[in-house]
């Protein structure tokens, strides 16, 4: 199970998503070049609705 955490700018947008994948030690930058978001997974969210956060991530994921 990966979490993800959003990071909100002054305006309450998310600005990143950090994510904290289960067998790493710490939480990274979500980059869609090193991460794959599979949303069928169980994940956790925090820092944003996950509706928010999962389109997000496959926003970022269609850009690269």
């Amino acid at each position: 199970m990966n979490c993800y955490v959003a990071e909100l700018d002054e305006t309450n947008r998310i600005a990143a998503v950090w994510v904290k994948e289960r067998k790493a030690r710490g939480p990274r930058i979500f980059d869609p070049k090193k991460h794959i978001f599979d949303p069928q997974l169980a994940n956790d969210f925090v820092g944003a609705p996950q509706n928010e956060i999962v389109r997000w991530l496959t926003a970022a994921s269609l850009k690269s």
